[in-house]
């Protein structure tokens, strides 16, 4: 029998004794653990592995209980033990080994098969042991085994692994030499900058690109350790015009970090160039730095620019928020270049007050397209307790598309100084402005306001000027004190036009006000039709289901069919509000609609809420429904619904 059998059934009967130990309630034996870890095979129960990780983590606190443990972990990975046994140890020694466990790891490093486990555990264990192992086994490697070996020294820092490693960026394995270079530059330090400035000259192509990326690595490690002195240099030569443009900007931002005096001027040469990414690199990292002399250097740079650099410099000038760039911004909305004045009313936007609002609507009226938008939205934006008073003036003082536009901008920002000036333009003769005056009116007046908006209402001189007068009216009182209504009702009772009554009762739907309601009843009386049929409507704006009996008696005994399907449908939308109903009850309300719906489209409409209310009740009106040939398919579905809501009943 080969010694590797006698092995394992060595190991196989220390497992069974240390199940019948544990079956006996003892506590876990490190030697038992450790003979089922030798044997472990990936796949299998991790038991064992779990129990001896908490082992681990248990003894830490100790350190001869530590020392002990190791002994026992360096003699299984010197024995027979399975690969993932090995590995499993190798990972707690990772987190416990000391430089006693160096020598046998160091042993595993060569080996194809162990190698990368025994870097994992190498990796993580301090002293200077371990980089010497690692690098006495780098010469004697090859493949990704001396790769790993290379990632390893380059994670640990080493810094006297730079000699060798500066050596193996020649390498004939591409591989080989791109690890190295990575591998100096993590390490960093002066010989690494070294290292690295001798391959930058004697390599090329992709392993010259690697090496420039090791460069910077390199730097970034001299700052991080406070050598900024030592970085400079290796910046200045990654920033020269020679380099691929993505180095040059690694090297600029790291220029900017680490130069004391000359950042600023670098930077603003850098916005000359002729580079665009380069330049917007710049005018970010100019951005970052404070002070008025800042936005100085940025507006003196503004004119020698190409468009799009103006227009980088120009969003630049807005961050900061230095109102000293106002002049730039408005000198920039008179560009010959679109994007330029565009990027120019969205700064004025930004830093501008009340003396750019005449501008912005000027820009805005005679302006397309995306430019009108930016002058729009920066004179909604603009900031100030002015703006709004000189939004106000200019409504009162402008004329023609600027007029507009203010009227626009009122609407937009909502500003009660503007709601009497738009009282006067909602008369006007423009139907544009009139228009716009009522919708601005939504957002500005006030239930002060509201006869006034009476008055626009009941003299609209069109049908449209009257549905945005009754938006206006209805949105104004929603948000005022409900005794506002009162102009609405007193208007109702002496208005003779039969198309201003019909508004008006609208504008009481919409406010909801529990006073309108003994109105919009009273008016489904009306021998006018006209009348009538808006007073249904305006009840089928409701927000609550107070008016369902009326609609339901309409929808029930009209003699118009108008008006029958209009109370129908009111009534079917106000029994779907949320009112705290049971499933069953709803149901008895939609048997209702279905027994007053003379139109399939309305016995659609009830068939599709039934699903929401499973109950047998409307489990029973859908069936019903199936024998109508009219709305059959919709009975079917909504049958399949209920049965599934209610399982299978």
């Amino acid at each position: 029998m080969s010694k590797r059998a006698i092995f394992i059934k060595l190991q196989v009967a220390a497992m069974w004794c240390f199940s019948v130990w544990t079956l006996a309630g003892q506590p876990s034996d490190p030697e038992a653990l450790l003979a089922q870890v030798a044997v472990y095979e990936h796949g299998q129960s991790r038991a064992a592995l779990v129990d001896l990780a908490e082992l681990v983590s248990s003894s830490l606190s100790s350190p001869a209980q530590v020392r002990e443990m190791e002994q026992r972990f360096i003699k299984l990975l010197q024995s027979n033990a399975t690969l993932a046994g090995k590995d499993f140890i190798c990972r707690q020694l990772s987190v416990m080994g000391t430089e006693a466990s160096v020598g046998p790891l160091e042993g595993m490093l060569l080996g194809p098969a162990t190698s990368e486990m025994a870097r994992y555990a190498l990796e993580r264990i301090p002293g200077a042991a371990v980089n010497e192992a690692l690098r006495n086994a780098l010469p004697k490697a090859s493949g990704k085994v001396k790769i790993g070996i290379i990632n390893t020294l380059g994670r640990r820092r080493d810094p006297k692994a730079v000699a060798g490693l500066g050596g193996l960026i020649y390498d004939s394995d591409p591989a080989v030499a791109g690890a190295a270079a990575a591998a100096v530059g993590q390490i960093g330090g002066q010989a690494a900058a070294k290292a690295l400035t001798e391959a930058r000259g004697k390599t090329s192509g992709a392993l010259r690109r690697q090496v420039l990326e090791a460069a910077l690595e390199c730097a970034g490690q001299l700052v991080a350790r406070g050598d900024r002195k030592g970085a400079l240099p290796i910046y200045r030569e990654l920033y020269a015009a020679s380099e691929p443009e993505m180095v040059r900007v690694a090297a600029l931002t790291g220029l900017a970090a680490t130069a004391e005096k000359e950042p600023v001027t670098l930077l603003s040469q850098a916005i000359e160039g002729p580079e665009e990414r380069i330049q917007a690199v710049a005018i970010r990292l100019l951005n970052q730095m404070p002070g008025p002399e800042i936005t100085r250097m940025l507006i003196e740079q503004l004119p020698k620019l190409s468009a799009t650099g103006q227009v980088r410099v120009l969003a630049a000038l807005a961050d900061r928020g230095d109102t000293s760039a106002r002049p730039a911004l408005l000198g920039a909305m008179k560009s010959g270049a679109q994007e330029v004045r565009i990027a120019g009313l969205e700064g004025l936007g930004r830093l501008g007050d009340a003396s750019a609002v005449n501008l912005l609507a000027e820009a805005a009226a005679r302006a397309e397209g995306a430019e009108q938008n930016a002058a729009r939205e920066s004179l909604a934006r603009l900031r100030g307790a002015e703006v709004d008073g000189a939004i106000a003036a200019g409504i009162g003082a402008a004329g023609g598309n600027v007029r507009l536009e203010l009227v626009r901008a009122a609407g937009e920002r909502g500003p009660s100084a503007a709601a009497e000036v738009l009282l006067k333009t909602a008369r006007d003769s423009d139907r544009e402005l009139r228009r716009e005056s009522l919708r601005a009116l939504r957002d500005t007046a006030s239930g002060q306001q509201a006869p006034a908006l009476v008055d626009l209402l009941i003299s609209a001189p069109s049908a449209s000027d009257r549905r945005e007068a009754e938006r206006t009216l209805a949105s104004v009182l929603r948000r005022s004190e409900g005794a506002r209504i009162n102009a609405v009702l007193s208007a109702y009772r002496s208005a003779q036009d039969v198309e201003a009554r019909g508004s008006l009762l609208q504008v009481m739907g919409q406010t909801g006000n529990n006073e309108a309601l003994p109105v919009l009843r009273d008016a489904l009386r009306d021998g006018n039709p006209e009348i009538k049929r808006a007073a249904i409507l305006a009840l089928t704006e409701w927000p609550d289901p107070a008016p369902i009996e009326d609609l339901l008696e309409i929808a029930r005994n009209d003699s118009s069919a108008t008006h029958q399907v209009l109370a129908l449908r009111g009534y079917i939308k106000l029994v779907s509000i949320p009112a705290g109903r049971s499933a069953t009850d709803m149901a008895k309300l939609l048997a209702e609609a279905m027994k007053a719906a003379r139109q399939p489209d309305e016995k659609k409409a009830v068939l599709s809420l039934l699903p929401r209310y499973a109950s047998k009740e409307a489990l029973e009106l859908a069936q019903a429904a199936l024998s109508d040939e009219a709305v059959a398919n919709e009975a079917k579905l909504a049958v399949e619904r209920l049965k599934k809501s209610l399982g299978g009943r």
